[in-house]
């Protein structure tokens, strides 16, 4: 017989910039028997860090700092709600751990939950107009001998993680890679979670941002 209960709900921080937004997103979730809020400034560390924001300005950087500490491992999953925001916005977000973007004017208190359950389960959600520009400035810094990381540059690839970065960096999902590359799903994501381990990574984008860095893709 198993001693395994039910799953423990998710612990999830709200950053938004106004009190009554904030408030009104944590009842909303709090609803939801799979979300535990955690209130800003608790001692104990969020799952998921949601910033709710019309745009991404320095103190909402400030503000996050604080959730990251200097172990990738240890930092929380990063839900962005906001206007879109710049390619040195972008690249700075998901250095923190940016798993997910939801677009502010079009998304719903239920769009919400559902994006922070599907967080929970493993999931990423970047649409591919903003990995774009994602890639793109990553380019150009490549280009022009900017850092867009401290990683370590010596660090490399084996050609099945490349195919694999180089699908992702296209846009394709994990189903359609496998069908791409002839892999069973199960072993495109083991991949992936390999890379990301492996290189202190925070997640498939970062991984993705990696390799560019590198000149690798």
């Amino acid at each position: 017989m198993s001693d395994s209960g039910p799953p423990l709900p998710m612990r999830v921080t709200v950053l938004a910039e106004d009190r009554l937004t904030g408030q009104g997103v944590e009842a909303h979730i709090a609803a939801d028997h799979r979300v535990h809020v955690l209130p800003v400034g608790a001692e104990e560390s969020p799952d998921v860090l949601l910033v709710i924001t019309a745009e991404l300005e320095e103190k909402t950087f400030t503000a996050l700092r604080r959730y990251y500490p200097d172990d990738p491992a240890a930092a929380p999953r990063l839900v962005l709600v906001a206007g879109k925001p710049t390619a040195q916005q972008l690249v700075r977000v998901v250095k923190l751990g940016l798993v997910a973007f939801m677009s502010r004017e079009r998304t719903t208190l239920a769009d919400i939950t559902e994006m922070l359950c599907a967080v929970a389960r493993g999931a990423a959600s970047l649409p591919q107009s903003l990995l774009g520009s994602l890639l793109e400035q990553i380019r150009t810094r490549q280009g022009d001998g900017r850092s867009v990381g401290t990683e370590d540059e010596s660090s490399s690839f084996t050609a099945r993680e490349l195919a694999i970065l180089r699908q992702l960096a296209a846009g394709l999902s994990t189903t359609e890679i496998a069908a791409a590359l002839h892999y069973s799903e199960r072993t495109v994501k083991y991949v992936i979670h390999e890379v990301i381990a492996r290189h202190g990574l925070r997640n498939r984008v970062h991984a993705v941002a990696y390799a560019l860095r590198q000149g690798l893709l």
